[in-house]
């Protein structure tokens, strides 16, 4: 019995599969840039076009202003000594009086300035610009931006246990329209789709076509070794 039962679509699926091969080895090669494979280049390329769709420093900045004149007074308690100052340091560049008791950080201030401070933070990290905190705070930036993240999440719950619903509200607000965005794509270049249409087509359109390509090179080459999938017959 012959192993390749038609020669034609055999040849087609070998070749497509061979070429599927090497076009793979020539992705994974380090000529991507910064010694990055094709891979690593389209997930950076893809990170910096959904950060240039996530900047909202401006919403961000509207909800915060809708807090100013609005004072807070709670204490919160950090995981220890050394992270209190540290938030500390964060509060009191706010505007708010702070005082620092072993873990326990007792804060009193304008929330909505609080907030502002939060959206000013985050925009500084959103375009990769750690000095600025670094600076203010005298520590690492990207340090500063979790340390606000944390305090954060402690005020959070104290405001729901004071029912101080909108004010809770528009702190999550923050978190997610400047915080978060600014800590998750720190590092990451800043691009817009607007301005990369074609690089973003040909990413796309490259992956469609490579998928079909594999799907249709197993297709023939098991076609061509007379594997195929048939219906059963009904029982008469």
């Amino acid at each position: 019995m012959k192993l390749v039962q038609n020669k034609k679509t055999f040849t087609i699926g070998f070749i497509m599969l061979i070429s599927f091969a090497l076009c793979y080895m020539g992705m994974m090669s380090p000529n991507f840039g910064n010694g990055r494979n094709g891979l690593e280049y389209a997930d950076d390329m893809f990170n910096s076009l959904s950060k240039g769709s996530a900047y909202f420093i401006e919403d961000a900045q509207k909800v915060a202003d809708g807090q100013l004149g609005k004072n807070i007074t709670l204490s919160v308690k950090a995981s220890s000594t050394d992270e209190a100052v540290k938030w500390s340091k964060l509060y009191t560049g706010a505007g708010a009086a702070v005082t620092v008791k072993d873990s326990s950080v007792s804060i009193e201030g304008d929330f909505g300035k609080i907030l502002g401070a939060v959206v000013a933070d985050s925009d500084f990290m959103y375009h990769n610009d750690s000095k600025s905190l670094e600076k203010k705070y005298g520590y690492d930036g990207r340090e500063a931006t979790y340390n606000w993240y944390n305090s954060l999440k402690k005020i959070d719950s104290a405001l729901k246990s004071k029912a101080q619903f909108q004010e809770e509200f528009d702190l999550v607000k923050v978190q997610q329209k400047a915080l978060e965005p600014a800590y998750n794509y720190y590092g990451v270049e800043i691009k817009k789709v607007s301005e990369n249409k074609l690089s973003l087509t040909f990413l796309l359109s490259f992956y469609l076509v490579y998928t079909v390509w594999y799907g249709f090179g197993l297709y023939y080459l098991f076609d061509g070794l007379g594997i195929v999938v048939a219906k059963t017959k009904k029982a008469a």
